[in-house]
This record gives C-alpha cells, structure tokens and sequence, in this order.
C-alpha cells in the first residue's frame, strides 16, 4: 500500500507519515518534504513547504522515480490545490526559448550561469556556453533544431509541447535584434 504526500500529493510514499506521536522520517520522491524534519516544528508547514515548491516550478525532487507521464496539476488537483503551469514567472532559456527554467540562465547582476540545465534542448549554463556564450548558445540551437528539436529530459516534457511556438518566439527575437 502506498500512501500521499500531504504536501504535493504525490501517492508513491511506501510508509504512513505518522503513526501515533511518531513519524516515517520518509522524504517525498516529488517534492522532497522529509517527514519528521521539515514538519518538526509546525505541521502548518505543508502549505509553506507546497506554496515554494509551487513557486521553484514543481519539480520532481527525486527524478529516477519520476513517472513517464507524471501531470503536476492534476496531482494537485487531487488535493484541492489549484495550478497551472502557465501561471508561473518565465525563466526562458536564451538558446530554445523554453519558457520553464527552474531559475534564470544567467545571472542578472553579474551573469554568472545557473548551471541548470533546459529540460527542453538539454543546454547546460556553465558548461555548454564556456568559453565562447553566444557561440556555445548559437551553436546548440542549431544542432537542437538540426536534430528535429527533441525534447531531451522526457519526464517533465508537457504534454501538449510543441516546439513551433518557440521557435516562433526564437525567429521574433533574431529578427527585433537586427532591428
């Protein structure tokens, strides 16, 4: 028998949070809640633990277990939780133009990379763009689109994706940059 996060929803817990004045210790494979630890002081710390959670992106925490095709918002539905990805602040990625980065590609004061990786092309800031940026960048996107524009980490592929509006959003760019 499994059991759901009372945090996320997730029904891949193997043990009972809690049992009497005891708990499981068991951490959350999706949104990494720890039983025990992160409720140690207040349990009213669900909805602050969910409200960041939400706010990061609603990403899988342990991505082996990760389902195929794991849909965050009716996960959350199931717990009376109302989201839409679509709602979230964007955090495009310079190179295919995904609009769902954990956080910015580069940072804005000192533009050092994040070091996340797009889940769209695959492009890792801070690797892929060393030493060259804009050449690592440009150079990505071309073979990204050459190779037919795969989404490269399936897990939190969307399930209505398609990459014509980003490519789009990428030829509007190129085209008000040489403006």
């Amino acid at each position: 028998m499994l059991y759901s996060c009372l945090v996320c929803g997730y029904d891949g817990l193997e043990n009972k949070q809690y049992n009497g004045k005891n708990t499981s210790g068991e951490i959350c494979s999706c949104c990494g809640f720890q039983y025990g630890k992160d409720d140690k002081d207040n349990r009213n710390s669900y909805e602050e633990w969910r409200k960041n959670w939400i706010e990061e992106g609603c990403h899988f925490w342990y991505i082996p277990e990760c389902p195929e095709n794991w849909d965050v918002e009716k996960q959350l539905k199931e717990i009376d939780v109302t989201y839409k990805k679509s709602n979230l602040i964007k955090n495009n990625c310079p190179v295919c133009e995904f609009d769902g980065l954990f956080e910015p590609a580069y940072d804005e004061e000192y533009g050092y990379p994040s070091d996340d990786i797009c889940p769209c092309c695959g492009f890792q800031f801070g690797l892929h763009d060393y030493p060259e940026k804009i050449k690592g960048i440009k150079k990505w996107r071309e073979n990204w689109i050459l190779g037919g524009c795969q989404w490269h980490f399936k897990p939190d592929k969307p399930t209505e994706w398609s990459p014509k509006s980003q490519l789009t959003n990428l030829v509007n760019l190129q085209y008000e940059s040489h403006q």
